[in-house]
This record gives structure tokens, sequence and C-alpha cells, in this order.
């Protein structure tokens, strides 16, 4: 009965561990679409790598290039004259792009190559990495495009990780300004989860796939305590109780962190967990 009690528990967390994520989720990737997040962290990613901050030299000309910005017009003069950001750029199309802004052509000899890389890449660190790379390959244009790509995707890895650090810091306060809004109370839902462990008695898995209306409607359903009312008001004016409410709050939203297919998956194995045992 007791490890029951606390399955049931665990359930109804993680249930709502799980619909708070899948919203915040739909939200923050609906302020990263209009903001446009992806175009403009790849944007100012490629900047970076090549050592053109201003976007006047070879991110220019990479980003007007067809195989990068099949979209654009390819006649931009600056950023602001971009009339499209891709929001991602395959590693080949990059090479592909770079050697024939680098003037990088098959059939040419190295001292050739070297010569063309010094007339268009005037960065010293660029102009030293693609003649190291001419040099080590023998001029093998094959070998020279796939080593271009390597680095790229090595720089975009870093990349990435920018991108996942500004959208997780912003999954964490849209996870706390819903977890407010709906009254997520983690604290809350336990304690009532503990006293009233049949609320979570009817309670069968989703198939996946849930939208974040129906994760909500599953939760009002099944009666997992949350949203406002007079007796939620109550509580929170009530003497200390806001600590426990704004500590509920919060662990909701780090729990969001983690996203809704990790809360899915838990789920999926405690309603096994449970299954294999007294109901």
């Amino acid at each position: 009965m007791f490890g029951s009690i606390i399955l049931d528990v665990a359930m109804g967390l993680i249930l709502s561990f799980l619909m708070i994520s899948l919203v915040t989720s739909a939200v923050t990737e609906s302020i990263a679409s209009a903001f446009k997040w992806r175009a403009n962290t790849l944007f100012a990613g490629v900047k970076e790598i090549l050592n053109d901050p201003n976007f006047s030299g070879l991110a220019l000309k990479i980003y007007n290039h067809a195989a990068v910005n099949a979209r654009s017009n390819g006649a931009a003069l600056s950023g602001a004259e971009l009339t499209v950001k891709p929001s991602d750029i395959d590693a080949k199309q990059f090479a592909t792009a770079f050697m024939d802004v680098a003037d990088l052509m098959p059939g040419t000899s190295v001292s050739a190559l070297q010569t063309n890389i010094n007339a268009t890449v005037t960065d010293p660190q660029l102009n030293t990495f693609l003649n190291g790379i001419v040099a080590r390959t023998g001029g093998d244009i094959n070998r020279i495009k796939d080593e271009i790509a390597d680095w790229f995707d090595t720089g975009m890895d870093r990349v990435a990780g920018v991108y996942e650090r500004k959208t997780q810091l912003w999954a964490l306060f849209i996870g706390l300004g819903l977890a407010i809004i709906l009254n997520v109370d983690t604290v809350k839902i336990a304690q009532v989860l503990w006293t009233q462990p049949g609320i979570m008695k009817g309670f069968t898995p989703p198939p996946g796939g849930e939208t974040p209306q129906q994760a909500i409607d599953q939760l009002q359903a099944i009666g997992v305590p949350f949203g406002w009312n007079g007796k939620a008001l109550e509580y929170l004016t009530s003497g200390p109780n806001w600590l426990y409410v704004v500590a509920g709050w919060l662990i909701t939203a780090v729990a969001t962190l983690f996203g809704a297919p990790f809360w899915f998956d838990v789920l999926q194995k405690f309603v096994q967990l449970r299954g294999a045992g007294s109901r």
C-alpha cells in the first residue's frame, strides 16, 4: 500500500511536469520562430568562425552563395540587406560555397591553390588554416572539402551550445511564468496526491504525441490539483504558505528544463512499474 501511494504521487508529479513541459516547449518554440533565434544565432556563429564581425568579407560572400542561402537574391552588400537568413546550413554545402569563394577548383596545382587562397582570404588565421589544409592534402579537392566541412561542423557544435543555453534560460523563465499562471505547485500537488491517492487510480498513460491542451485536459479529468480558484487563493494567503507555493512553482519551472520527451519516458516506466505490482 505504501509503495503504491509513492508510485501514485510520483506519476501525478511526472504528469504535471509533462504538461508544463509541453506548454513551455510550445511557447518557447513559438518565440524562437517569431524572433528567428536559430537563424540569428547561426548568422552570428558563421561571422565568428570566419573572423568577419562586420559581415563585409568571407561571411558576406558565403551568405550570398546559392549553396548556403538559395532563397536570397545573392546581391546583399550588408547584413541588413539579406532578404533571408537560413536557420540551418549543411556542412557540405558550406564547404562548397567556401571553396568557390576561395577559388579552390579541381585540377589546380598545390602552388596555384595556395596562390588563390592568398588572393581571396586575407584573414591571417584562416589563410594559414587553408594553406595548411592544401599542403596536408596535396591539393586533393575532395579531401580539402571534407576538412573544411569537418571544421565547420566543429564550429557549429559551439554555436548549437550557445543556442541551447539561450533557449534553456528562456524555458526556465517561461516555465516559471506558466507555473504561476496555471498554479502548477509541485509541493501542493504532492501533498494532495499523498493524502488522496485515489486520484491517480483512473489514470491511463498517454499514447504519445500529446498536445499541450490534451495534457491539461487529462490533468483536469483525473483531478490533479492545479489552477486558480478561491481555495487556491485562500491557501496562498494563509500564513507562511506562500513560501511553499513559491517553492512549488520553482520546482515546476526547473523540471521543465528536462523537456517533455524525458518526462514522457519516465511516466511510461512508472506506469509499467505500477502495472507489474498490485494496483
